[in-house]
């Protein structure tokens, strides 16, 4: 008995450290972006376009803009294939081999690296399609960041579908709806907080991305602008704004801080890195009072 009691305190000393680490490691990081961020990292920094600003650099505000539309339109290009896919799996198609193979390729795309869909993405989105998305463009990045979070809200939508009582679902058998009034009615509005919770969290994981912004929606100093132009580059004879046009993101501008490091200052890069992280920081905090509040597990 002593033993046992021995090995249970080392197990849980040795964990407890392995967190402490972990934690530790996090702090450090965190503390370090934020001493270099210091110089540069002001309201007027965060607030003022770069093109505002004297010069390159010393602003950010476009950037914040653009990162958080590109992740809104690429949560909105993901969530109704995740959500579907989801139904899918869960409530009409039958346990197979097609299933199985489905759920094997939603895991081995959620496992594929960001640089795969970035280049992907730069050779038929940038490149073969540009006549359509304007090339390197809002609606370029939207749709290659989509392929990367669809996985994620799929997941979690899944794990809420299943989560719903089957007793509840069998009692609006019992009272005469079909299986789509019963999903439409009864599943979905029960599973509604898990699925938010995957749209959240597939909202954090376009918003940190940085090989796809980079490969596909470029970067410019200005505010997004919304407007619809005239042109003869496009197959249409217009021209979207700001969905293809290029658009600014946080993730370039730590990229194109270090990549011009010799005209901008790193504390640029190391501010705009500090604000990425605290967004994400947000996004993740909100997703766990959203599991709190709700009691769901995942």
């Amino acid at each position: 008995m002593n033993f046992r009691n021995a090995e249970e305190k080392i197990f849980c000393a040795v964990s407890c450290l392995a967190a402490a680490f972990a934690i530790a490691i996090l702090s450090y990081i965190i503390f370090t972006i934020f001493t270099a961020a210091l110089p540069s990292l002001s309201l007027e920094f965060i607030t003022t376009a770069e093109s505002d600003f004297p010069g390159v650099g010393g602003a950010i505000a476009n950037a914040i803009t653009g990162t958080i539309i590109i992740s809104i339109c690429a949560t909105l290009i993901a969530t109704p294939f995740a959500i579907g896919t989801a139904i899918y799996l869960q409530k009409y198609a039958r346990e197979s081999l097609f299933t199985k193979t489905v759920r094997f390729l939603i895991e081995v795309l959620s496992g594929t690296p960001s640089i795969v869909i970035g280049i992907f993405g730069l050779l038929i989105l940038v490149y073969y399609l540009r006549d359509i998305t304007g090339g390197f463009s809002l609606i370029s990045g939207s749709i290659a960041l989509s392929i990367l979070t669809m996985p994620v809200i799929e997941r979690a939508a899944e794990d809420a579908i299943v989560a719903v009582p089957k007793s509840i679902e069998g009692g609006s058998y019992a009272l005469g709806a079909n299986k789509w009034q019963t999903i439409r009615n009864i599943t979905l509005p029960t599973a509604i907080s898990g699925i938010t919770t995957g749209i959240i969290l597939g909202f954090g994981r376009a918003a940190e991305e940085s090989a796809v912004v980079i490969l596909t929606a470029g970067y410019t100093q200005f505010m997004p602008e919304f407007a619809i132009k005239s042109t003869d580059k496009l197959v249409s004879g217009f021209k979207v704004y700001p969905l293809q046009d290029l658009v600014g993101t946080l993730p370039y501008s730590v990229y194109h801080g270090y990549e011009n490091s010799n005209i901008i200052p790193m504390s640029d890069a190391f501010a705009a890195a500090f604000v990425l992280i605290a967004i994400v920081l947000g996004i993740n905090t909100i997703v766990k009072v959203i599991l709190w509040r709700y009691k769901i597990e995942v």
